[in-house]
């Protein structure tokens, strides 16, 4: 259950202000709720069956103290990335954010493809490797997501584009922060 709990929230608050969760809120205010739904959801599920999947090979082969602390220091990495990494959609014109896709499978393609690499991603591949479990992640990291995207999706929807990114990063960066600290202490008693 700590598994589920932890990938939920962490995956929660890693999308909040995030790219994906950017241009699934520009998608909710141009296209039908059903396709954007539909579209995210597919594609959410598929980056975080990949991220469960690897993580929980790399999690079987490795001593579980270095990946706590490895796990560790990727969160306080986030939590900095969150605050004073690039905007995702700030050096560009905005119309790459805002698409006029009108199909759940393209909806999903691009979803997939915004999140490849990205820290959402990481942090369930993270989350897998530290917990040596699969199912529980990847379910977990899938329905934190869900709730984020969620939010931009009828943020999105109801009132477009206008959201407090400031206040949405601040918010995940302290999420990341904590969840970073006390994964390191973990490690450290451990060893």
């Amino acid at each position: 259950m700590e598994e589920f709990i932890t990938s939920l929230l962490v995956s929660a608050a890693s999308e909040m202000g995030d790219k994906t969760q950017l241009l699934v809120l520009a998608f909710a205010a141009q296209a039908p709720l059903a396709v954007v739904t539909s579209g995210v959801i597919g594609g959410l599920l598929t980056t975080n069956l990949l991220a469960a999947f690897i993580g929980t090979g790399i999690g079987m082969t490795l001593p579980l103290a270095p990946i706590k602390a490895a796990a560790g220091v990727l969160f306080l990495v986030f939590a900095g990335w969150t605050l004073w990494g690039p905007s995702d959609c700030e050096a560009e014109d905005g119309h790459e954010c805002r698409g006029q896709l009108q199909s759940p499978l393209a909806v999903a393609s691009a979803f997939f493809v915004a999140e490849l690499g990205d820290k959402t991603q990481l942090c369930a591949l993270t989350l897998a490797a530290r917990y040596q479990s699969f199912l529980p992640v990847w379910l977990g990291s899938s329905a934190g997501m869900i709730i984020a995207i969620s939010l931009a999706i009828g943020v999105g929807h109801f009132v477009g584009s206008k959201i407090p990114e400031t206040t949405l990063k601040w918010l995940s960066a302290s999420v990341f922060a904590v969840f970073g600290i006390i994964t390191l202490v973990t490690a450290l008693q451990g060893l």
